[in-house]
């Protein structure tokens, strides 16, 4: 019984998952819509921006929410569940009251119609999933494997290369994947702050699949799921492997 259960359950999540892809597929065959993004200079403008912005954002939250997660994680202190709560606000409150909130103090700073703007509000989306990821692999690191690492004479920066990287690089991939994906989705929060000025690919797909030609919407969502794919995939492969190669340059030495 519950293995029909679980095959009736995977045969649904399949059929859910292929038939938009399937629709997306029949949406963007044909070839002159291609030939028509393709040579588009704004396909080229959004693609640079979504990548610039998606990567200024996952360093932004690597140098934030890295120290926030471990102390969270793993110490005990007054304010705790305070700032457990600020960290989840940005997650419960509607994105539209956020950041029209928001909108007000950046424009007394300048940063309304910039790329610095956009990507100070899309790190403030996307540091809760940082940080809960972060600190998930942070709660599987032992305060014994720092102690040893002393008493072995390493130095803070050998203790986190040799011992903390290796248990929550897990964590950290994840991280910055979920990242980059919830990123990549920001519609309303880069239309917002960027006024327009600041094109991204969901900026230029929208308004095909909300009213305009849907089979050029069905080119540029396409194209969107491939890039983003492609960037996840490839920073992931990038990171794994720059570490693997140090941490094998370590056990040699």
């Amino acid at each position: 019984m519950k293995k029909n259960i679980c095959l009736l359950i995977f045969i649904l999540m399949g059929v859910f998952i292929t038939l938009p892809l399937i629709s997306l597929i029949v949406m963007g065959s044909r070839g002159e819509d291609w030939i028509f993004v393709l040579k588009s200079q704004r396909f080229y403008e959004g693609l640079v921006n979504t990548i610039l912005i998606g990567s200024l954002t996952v360093i932004i939250d690597i140098i934030i929410g890295t120290p926030i997660s471990s102390i969270v994680a793993r110490e005990n202190f007054r304010m705790k569940k305070f700032i457990e709560m600020l960290i989840v606000l940005p997650l419960i409150i509607p994105g539209f009251i956020m950041v029209m909130g928001i909108q007000y103090n950046f424009i007394k700073f300048g940063l309304i119609d910039g790329i610095l703007g956009v990507t100070l509000i899309h790190s403030v989306v996307t540091l809760p999933y940082y940080i809960i990821s972060m600190r998930v692999a942070y709660s599987t690191l032992s305060r014994d494997y720092n102690r040893l690492g002393k008493i072995m004479g390493a130095s803070d920066f050998q203790i986190f290369r040799k011992i903390t990287l290796p248990i929550i690089f897990p964590g950290f991939l994840g991280g910055i994947s979920m990242v980059l994906i919830v990123s990549f989705n920001q519609y309303l929060t880069t239309l917002i702050i960027g006024g327009g000025e600041v094109i991204t690919l969901p900026i230029l797909m929208f308004p095909y699949l909300s009213g305009g030609d849907i089979k050029v919407g069905g080119v540029y969502s396409i194209l969107y799921i491939l890039i983003n794919l492609f960037l996840v995939v490839f920073l992931e492969k990038s990171l794994e492997k720059v570490y693997y190669k140090k941490g094998l340059k370590n056990d040699k030495n």
